[in-house]
């Protein structure tokens, strides 16, 4: 003789009763335990449902405010319940003990919400017995019934809200309450149709049906002793196992266990992929559990169904005992417990993923929920790899261990962004990183649009295209300082001394202040070394690390008792262009760079002068990696520096310099960012990123120099820099005291 088996309540006071009906096939409803005794419900509260002012975004953490928004609302308050429980041989319930539950915080259900995930534009399958489609939790979606409708049922109506009840009312909420419904309807009370059966899993692929939800199973038909070739093997049990395998070329099949405590072996068709494993890749069983929650973490789980058992590496643990909907009245809730209930928490879930990440297959958001599964209240066995770097350990008991939407919809392993070359870069590697004459432009730029980064299991997710900038190189002016107090410093500043005096104009060309603001070539194209000095006319070698990276041609010209100094330099610069470089492509950038640099020195009266000095230039570079192109870069510096001989004793130079850097005036790099993904993978478009500082750094200074004899001079400086480094709201302080002797 073989049976149907149905667990099914009659009512929220009355224990489970158990129906089984002489039939020519094995089925039971897996999970459809009563409470078990009186249950009292919170206040149901009227109004609408949350779904309708939710909106979708991603994220990579959570907002803790939105999420205790959520919590706060009514069908999370009502989910918090507490019961008597009563599960025959069980070491806890065997002889009824209070259960108290919150299935929707369990699985975290709290913080997909927080997102604006509501599983809209999915549809969801079932094969259950008949829903009541007036009941409130229905109302508004797409709800298709196929096969033979007769009155409704309760078991069909509860697990049909779990999985996509909208919230109406406020009593209950479904996983997925936007998602649309495909209900496949059984009758408990006939012999089992495989044809049927077959015909639901085919028409629920032609409905585009994401995940089929099974709360129903073979009575007393276990994996270990079930014979699949009998079944299966032909007629209409074969045709059955075909619709089932097509169905899964292009959806998960989600089948919950049975509700037996003592059984060692999971329900036969929870764990078919063990007879065929070609079907494991878009299968999952679900099992029955209420956790032990400190804060925010499953410390220990109870098991009330079956265990995982031969299916542990395709099985999740979910908190069955929730609030259901009834089909007493079309307004109508109660207490529902068992796996039956487990099972639709996991079948939602996948539409919540599926809305997240629309570029997954339906195989990929099936192994995201498996994968981050949380397993830390048990020891694992066994480890099931799901991609480099994502391993997950198992055990017999809880399977791959409890629902967690929380972390199934954050970054999983490692996050990368893709380029158009077909490569990637782990996000966090900049892309691009800016220098000290475009200060935070590159990230300022960049921060107005989103590039698409994906995790090790192919979530993708958006974040501020200013993740691929790195911080402005600071500018090191150190060197430059130092060389200032050369072994001929005392000379020079007794030479400039006389000159202020003299009002030699040329003289005071040559005058380098401690505090100088460098030039383009000397921060970005390294040391110049004199080849010819004629008169005026001077042609400088530029060398990087020992190269040749350019020449400066320099001539002084009288303007009365002025002096005037033009300059023509070009050069080129190894690993970046006026100092934005491509981290990880350094050496496959280069720049090349002109520029006009004007000088001019008046004397004002005996010991007085002023000194003004400009460069103005333009550059372009070769890209590399993420930046398709450099356009023509414009750049320019200015000071203006008041000297004074004899402030303090005779021979000594004062100076006070206002001046601002060099800084990029206009132009931009070109980068191709990924802006969307899908099942074809990324998309990419060029966002043109302005290398023009936000704001522009302005100094303000004074230097003094003191000789100390022939063959010594003390030098101090002191200046203050607004928007330091040519970046917005940032002072900065420079001092600099030093000390040559000439031995």
């Amino acid at each position: 003789m073989i049976a149907w088996v149905a667990e099914m309540p009659s009512s929220p006071s009355n224990s489970a009763r158990r129906l089984a009906l002489v039939a020519a096939g094995v089925l039971s409803l897996a999970g459809c335990q009563g409470d078990g005794g009186t249950a009292t419900l919170p206040t149901i509260y009227e109004g609408s449902s949350p779904a309708a002012v939710w909106s979708r975004y991603f994220v990579t953490a959570y907002d803790m405010v939105k999420v205790a928004a959520v919590q706060a609302t009514q069908p999370f308050v009502n989910a918090a319940i507490s019961y008597t429980l009563t599960i025959p041989g069980h070491p806890i319930f065997g002889s009824g003990a209070t259960a108290s539950s919150n299935a929707l915080r369990d699985a975290h259900l709290d913080y997909a919400f927080s997102t604006g995930l509501t599983g809209t534009g999915v549809t969801l399958g079932m094969i259950d017995s008949q829903i009541d489609p007036n009941h409130i939790q229905f109302a508004g979606k797409t709800v298709t019934l196929d096969g033979p409708q007769g009155a409704s049922e309760f078991h069909g109506t509860a697990v049909a809200s779990v999985m996509v009840g909208t919230g109406n009312g406020g009593a209950m909420i479904g996983f997925a309450p936007a998602a649309n419904l495909f209900a496949g309807t059984l009758d408990y009370n006939a012999a089992i149709n495989w044809t049927q059966l077959g015909q639901y899993m085919t028409d629920a692929k032609a409905a585009g049906a994401l995940a089929v939800n099974n709360s129903w199973g073979l009575a007393s038909g276990t994996v270990a002793n079930t014979n699949f070739g009998a079944l299966f093997g032909s007629g209409a049990g074969a045709s059955y196992l075909s619709a089932v395998r097509a169905y899964a070329a292009s959806g998960v099949v989600v089948f919950a266990a049975q509700n037996d405590y003592t059984a060692t072996s999971i329900d036969a068709m929870a764990g078919l992929p063990q007879a065929y494993p070609d079907l494991k890749p878009s299968w999952i069983a679900v099992i029955n559990a209420i956790p032990t929650v400190s804060g925010d973490t499953i410390v220990s789980a109870t098991r009330l169904s079956a265990p995982c058992a031969e299916a542990a590496t395709y099985c999740l643990a979910a908190n069955g005992q929730t609030v259901v909907a009834s089909n007493s009245s079309t307004t109508a809730t109660t207490i529902g417990g068992g796996a039956s209930f487990a099972a639709p928490q996991v079948t939602g879930a996948l539409a919540l993923l599926a809305e997240a990440f629309p570029g997954l297959t339906p195989q990929q958001l099936r192994d995201r929920l498996l994968a981050t599964a949380y397993n830390g209240f048990f020891t694992p066995s066994g480890t099931v790899t799901f991609a480099p770097g994502v391993v997950h350990g198992y055990n017999a008991e809880f399977g791959m261990g409890f629902l967690d939407l929380k972390a199934a919809l954050l970054p999983i392993g490692q996050v990368s962004v893709p380029t158009a070359s077909g490569s990637s870069l782990p996000l966090g590697q900049a892309a691009i990183a800016g220098g000290p004459a475009s200060g935070t432009a590159v990230a300022s730029a960049l921060a107005r649009s989103q590039i698409v980064a994906v995790d090790a299991m192919g979530g993708d997710f958006t974040a501020p295209a200013s993740e691929l900038a790195a911080p402005p190189a600071a500018l090191q002016l150190a060197s430059l300082r130092l060389s200032r107090l050369s072994p001929g410093a005392a000379a020079e500043a007794a030479g400039y001394a006389s000159a202020l005096r003299a009002g030699r104009a040329e003289a005071m060309l040559d005058h380098a202040d401690l505090m100088a603001d460098p030039s383009a070539a000397q921060l970005f194209a390294g040391q110049q070394m004199p080849l010819l000095w004629r008169g005026g006319l001077r042609l400088s070698a530029l060398r990087d690390a020992g190269r040749l990276s350019g020449v400066s041609l320099t001539q002084d010209l009288p303007l009365g008792p002025a002096a005037l100094r033009l300059g023509l330099t070009g050069f080129a610069e190894a690993g970046g262009v006026l100092g934005v470089t491509v981290p990880g492509d350094t050496a496959a950038v280069s720049g090349r760079t002109g520029a006009l640099s004007l000088g001019l020195a008046a004397p004002l009266a005996r010991g007085l002068s002023l000194r003004a000095e400009a460069e103005l230039g333009l550059a372009s570079g070769t890209p590399a990696g993420m930046v398709a192109s450099f356009g023509t870069l414009g750049y320019n510096r200015a000071g203006i520096a008041l000297d004074q001989a004899d402030v303090v004793r005779a021979g000594d130079v004062q100076t006070l310099f206002a001046r601002t850097p060099v800084a990029i005036t206009r132009g931009a790099a070109t980068l191709v960012l990924p802006v969307s993904y899908s099942l074809n993978g990324p998309s990419f478009a060029p966002t043109d990123v302005s290398l023009s500082p936000v704001a522009r750094e302005v100094d303000l200074g004074l230097e003094y120099a003191r000789p100390l004899g022939l063959a010594s001079v003390w030098r101090a400086g002191l200046s203050l820099a607004v928007n330091a480094g040519n970046q917005p709201s940032r002072t900065g302080i420079n001092a600099a005291l030093g000390v040559a002797i000439r031995f």
